[in-house]
């Protein structure tokens, strides 16, 4: 049995539960069962639209000790067991509360000590590897680099069909969206658009739903799409991004789609940072600290490449030699065997 002890609310989002299912599936393809732990009931949905069990613990989320005597006896009702742990909350205590029932994996880029678990995967693209090795060394097995971004199976074997020109232009902040950025992006870069559409996916915790609706629908080149099935699809029909930094870059990359991204909290700072050093995103800063001037950096970096097609094929075909959609299959060959 591999459990998932993982979390989502409108504050962390649902980029954490989201790649978890994919891991989820991946399990489920080699014969393992999985069960989701979850503090709340926030994440029901997803989960039972993926068909996949889950145990709601009850507990408080920034705080995992709250259920650890909880997950415990729940682990040490499987004869073998695999924990992968998926949330900033996760600490050394946490871990060495449960490592004498199970085999424990982290998955995420938190930088703290976390003692003697068995793996950590992190697939950011910025990763101080001193960090780790002088930390872990042969104690724990190291899952590092955007190779192992966990990405669902249909990011997998894309090849992109390019445009000689922009046609139609994807905009998202994934499930959550602060301080009405995705109205401010709008509103900046509807004058140039000229024949170009714009897709906005409106996230499943949006709290301003009716007001996308209400100034937007009769707007002839934007497209609103609500509680969207498949968005490897929605994807692929796009010429070009404009998104907030986090594991749906990685989808975009290896679908091949190039992306200007922005930060829309602190934590996606410093992938961000290290993707547009990588050269695979243009990058155009932190919206939570000047949003005014991340849009405008978002509108003057488009209406150039409404020009400039070229170097925006260059961009995306560097991702996508980088990421390539193949992570779960990494990850999972490597905890599991």
């Amino acid at each position: 049995m591999v459990f998932f002890r993982v979390d989502s609310n409108p504050i962390i989002a649902g980029g954490h539960v989201m790649r978890c299912i994919a891991l989820a599936n991946e399990c489920k393809e080699i014969g393992e069962q999985v069960c989701f732990l979850i503090a709340d009931d926030n994440p029901i949905s997803v989960l039972e639209e993926a068909g996949l069990s889950y145990i709601i613990l009850n507990s408080d989320w920034r705080d995992l000790m709250t259920d650890v005597h909880l997950v415990k006896s729940i682990i040490e009702k499987e004869k073998k067991a695999f924990l992968i742990i998926d949330t900033y909350s996760i600490s050394r205590a946490y871990v060495e509360a449960l490592r004498n029932v199970c085999k424990i994996a982290y998955l995420g880029s938190k930088q703290e000590y976390l003692g003697e678990i068995d793996y950590i995967i992190n697939y950011s693209s910025e990763i101080d590897y001193d960090y780790y090795t002088s930390n872990y060394g042969n104690k724990t097995k190291l899952l590092l680099g955007v190779s192992y971004a966990p990405l669902r199976k249909e990011f997998q074997s894309i090849v992109h069909d390019y445009k000689d020109r922009i046609s139609r232009i994807l905009l998202t902040t994934g499930n959550t969206e602060r301080n009405h950025i995705i109205s401010s992006i709008l509103d900046a870069i509807i004058p140039i658009l000229g024949s170009s559409t714009v897709d906005v996916v409106v996230g499943k915790m949006f709290e301003n739903k009716e007001e996308l609706y209400r100034k937007y629908i009769l707007v002839s080149n934007v497209i609103l799409h609500d509680d969207v099935k498949s968005m490897s699809a929605l994807m692929k029909t796009c010429d070009l991004a404009i998104s907030a930094n986090g594991t749906t870059i990685y989808e975009l990359s290896a679908l091949g789609v190039p992306v200007i991204s922005f930060s829309m909290v602190e934590e996606q700072v410093k992938s961000a940072e290290a993707m547009q050093r990588l050269g695979i995103i243009d990058y155009c800063g932190r919206s939570y600290e000047n949003q005014k001037e991340c849009v405008l950096l978002i509108k003057n970096r488009l209406e150039y490449y409404l020009s400039h097609n070229d170097e925006l094929i260059f961009l995306a075909n560097k991702a996508h030699q980088l990421i390539d959609g193949y992570g779960c299959k990494r990850i999972i060959s490597e905890i599991m065997y």
